[in-house]
């Protein structure tokens, strides 16, 4: 088991230290993301179109992609996952889910900063769509996502990689006098 590590972080003075992670994706996590998944997409999904479980788990099953599929963990224990395919000069966030029992510590953050980063040192921009009406539209604007375009039922969202002011000022090999 690989576990790449996201960050260390202390919400709050004498809080327990949290360690945030990243492991690749086995076959039996397919339940627990699929789990999460409807627990947080089921109210939207229900509104927007109606749910139809038998159709949710095919959709499901069709978008679930092993090889792209990152596990989040909290002290070693799984409580959200993350799907990121690479397309050209983008990295997409197709999913990003955190167990609602752990949202509003940071640890989305972690990762999100993390998976930014990431794209970043390779000169990616991160694009993803967010369902109208879910409240993870504020978290992706509070990290800098701009709304590309949108349509019925979403939002399609874009964060340009940061350029990097390397190389730029007086030491570019211009000699000063």
């Amino acid at each position: 088991m690989r576990a790449e590590a996201l960050a260390t972080s202390r919400r709050s003075f004498g809080a327990k230290l949290m360690r945030i992670a990243l492991r690749d994706a086995r076959p039996i996590d397919y339940g627990f993301a699929r789990q999460l998944c409807f627990a947080a997409t089921r109210d939207l999904v229900e509104q927007a179109f109606g749910w139809d479980e038998y159709w949710q788990d095919a959709l499901f099953a069709r978008q679930f992609a092993l090889n792209e599929v990152r596990i989040i963990t909290l002290d070693g224990t799984d409580i959200g996952w993350i799907q990121t395919q690479i397309d050209g000069r983008t990295m997409k966030l197709g999913q990003f889910h955190i167990a609602p029992e752990r949202q509003g510590r940071g640890i989305g953050s972690t990762v999100l900063k993390r998976l930014i980063g990431q794209a970043g040192k390779r000169g990616k921009a991160v694009t993803l769509s967010v369902m109208k009406g879910n409240r993870a539209l504020g978290f992706y604007q509070r990290h800098g996502f701009r709304t590309t375009h949108e349509d019925r039922y979403k939002f399609y969202m874009r964060l340009e990689p940061k350029r990097s002011l390397r190389g730029i000022g007086p030491s570019m090999g211009m000699r000063r006098g």
